[in-house]
């Protein structure tokens, strides 16, 4: 963990006032200048993979060719050329983002953070500091190597929030700006905002701030001092687990890059923290669901190249075919590999701990990630386990929170919330939930526990098995219509409306018919054979539980969901129940938080009426 630093101006500042600044209240502060360098390069390596793969066909064409005689070339022409394209590209791409970073800023003003950006639409965003959730920052794999990363300011306001995104700012700067908010919204809840100090000194970007961080930086260099790594590993609170990926490359996930500056932290300790054990960092990494549907995406677009290739009858796609089977193999093998080693790359140097009021997350050996959120805006905890992971005993806990999307076009992946909530662990034994929860949040303790809840009664069993097994077992269906689809066609023959003359053509046909009929049948019966043991498991294991403050969720089967929501964080709940459901006595019961851009609802059918009717009871205002 990193060295820990407080920030103490008493001498410059008056006597009890709690609020300094290091940000001068009102002035226009400008994002780093790498900002014009280093995100074209990253833009133009994007529209070149993007043209790369949308025209690989006219290049492939032209370079054969350009080898038949076909077209004639001069190579040196042919180079002078891309060259200059791609420098002329680069410069353009240059050229905006040099005018965009003239036209963006940010301001602390004495209520509210502004960021202003647009070259010729003109954008202010701003956020109230009342309003401000969490404060979290993301560097990419470049962004460290010039220790830069983007700063993300979400307040609350549900799904039609959007949250500040201030990217490329030094990590000083980053954490400067976080502690700079939390400060500031403090002393707008306590009325102070127009008492707050500014410290010149501690300004990195003030001339006087400069200056006592050159003198600083001298100091350390002539005494020689130890780095921030090592004493972060001589005084820092030692995590509960540490791995050997952590180990060996520890000081790349602490790396501050070329204009990181020091790391500098609020005065709150850490009370606790853990990171991830050789175990559960090779578990997360192989039962992560990411790597394989990469893999299996890859797998059948090349299938579809081929099969496309196979009708178009060139030399080209013949050579293609020959090596159909390796290239489809090798491509997934190396998909699913590179995808595991993403998710390891991603998820190394984890860490979790509770500093003050505040959990954070920190993560990723490349690409790193800083991920916090308040105690008391924390809207349920979810505790989830996948097939594979329900058999070996592990699960993956995170805490739902408000977040926003991003402030820029909703087709980016960026602009997404992170709506999966905040992961404080992604793969943990069963029986170490509580301890993990615990640690990182005692206020949380008096949470009810999964034992305790009351089971569904009996008639949930039958119902689940008509419901998953036919009423919404999409399998079957499916199944039903290909057989009603090749029963006619098969009518069609044997009345003569459809004739196929050649016997060769008419036993393929017929192999073709009985091959897809039965894949499909076997499909069939082996989801609805788990479709049914997962109702068995969810009607015998699934159940509620309600205290005076929480509510609690579980829902079984082949995998399995709990959610412990604080009653005070319920958007709203009720009941609801059709037919079938009114003449047994049963209902569903519902409850919404405000947990995402979506809202996260917890549901749980068949429960007894009567408990419906109490968990209304429930929902009711109290003193």
């Amino acid at each position: 963990m990193q060295q820990e630093q407080s920030l103490n101006f008493a001498d410059d500042t008056p006597d009890g006032n709690p609020f300094v600044a290091t940000f001068e209240t009102g002035k226009h502060y400008m994002v780093h200048r790498s900002y014009i360098y280093v995100a074209p390069v990253v833009a133009v390596i994007a529209a070149l993979f993007f043209m790369l793969i949308n025209g690989h066909r006219p290049i492939i064409d032209l370079v054969f060719a350009i080898k038949d005689g076909e077209i004639s070339v001069n190579p040196l022409l042919a180079i002078g050329a891309i060259v200059l394209g791609f420098i002329v590209l680069v410069a353009v791409f240059v050229a905006l983002y040099a005018l965009s970073w003239k036209n963006m800023s940010y301001v602390f003003d004495h209520r509210e953070f502004s960021f202003y950006s647009g070259i010729i639409t003109k954008r202010r965003v701003h956020v109230p500091y009342a309003r401000v959730q969490s404060v979290n920052h993301r560097a990419s794999i470049i962004q460290r190597l010039f220790g830069v990363c983007t700063v993300t300011v979400d307040s609350a306001g549900g799904s039609s929030n959007k949250g500040v995104r201030v990217p490329y700012l030094r990590l000083e700067t980053a954490e400067r700006m976080r502690a700079e908010l939390f400060m500031r919204k403090a002393a707008v809840a306590a009325g102070a905002e127009n008492v707050i100090a500014y410290n010149a000194t501690a300004d990195t970007h003030s001339a006087q701030g400069a200056q006592a961080e050159a003198e600083r930086m001298a100091q350390q260099s002539a005494q020689k001092p130890v780095s921030p790594h090592a004493q972060a590993a001589q005084q820092a609170p030692k995590a509960e687990a540490a791995n050997t990926l952590d180990d060996a490359v520890g000081a790349v996930g602490h790396w501050r890059g070329l204009y990181g500056g020091e790391a500098l932290f609020g005065e709150e300790p850490v009370t606790h923290e853990y990171g991830l054990s050789n175990r559960e960092l090779l578990l997360t990494t192989i039962s992560h669901d990411k790597p394989l549907i990469v893999a299996f995406v890859v797998a059948l677009t090349f299938i579809m190249t081929f099969a496309f290739a196979l009708l178009a009858q060139d030399e080209f796609s013949k050579f293609l075919a020959s090596f159909a089977f390796a290239t489809i193999a090798g491509a997934t093998i190396i998909t699913w590999v590179f995808g595991l080693l993403t998710v390891l790359f991603s998820y190394g140097n984890f860490r979790a701990r509770r500093r003050g009021t505040r959990i954070e997350v920190e993560r990723g050996l490349l690409a790193r990630e800083f991920s916090g959120i308040d105690i008391e805006r924390v809207q349920s905890i979810e505790i989830r386990q996948s097939f594979i992971r329900r058999i070996i005993g592990y699960c993956e806990i995170s805490l739902g929170r408000i977040d926003a999307a991003g402030e820029q076009k909703s087709g980016n992946n960026n602009s997404k919330a992170n709506t999966k909530g905040l992961v404080i662990h992604p793969f943990v034994k069963i029986d170490r939930v509580n301890e993990i929860l615990d640690g990182l949040a005692p206020e949380l303790a008096s949470r009810p526990r999964k034992s305790e809840r009351t089971p569904l009664p009996k008639p949930a069993l039958r119902r689940a098995v008509l419901r998953r097994c036919l009423w919404f077992n999409w399998m079957l269906w499916i199944t039903i219509v290909v057989v009603v689809c090749w029963a006619i066609i098969a009518a069609l023959f044997n009345t003569g409306v459809i004739v196929i003359n050649s016997p060769d053509m008419l036993s393929k046909y017929g192999n073709f018919m009985l091959g897809s009929l039965t894949l499909i049948i076997a499909l069939c019966i082996i989801v609805t054979v788990g479709n049914a043991v997962s109702a068995v498991f969810w009607a015998r294991h699934s159940g509620y539980i309600w205290n005076r403050w929480y509510l609690l969720v579980h829902n079984d089967g082949l995998s399995t969901s709990t959610s412990v929501i604080p009653r005070q964080k319920l958007q709203s709940g009720n009941t609801r129940s059709n037919p079938f459901q009114r003449r047994l006595s049963l209902s569903t019961i519902q409850a919404v938080t405000a947990a995402g851009t979506r809202s996260s609802m917890a549901r749980l059918i068949d429960v007894p009426q009567d408990a419906g009717n109490e968990y209304l009871d429930w929902l009711k205002p109290h003193r």
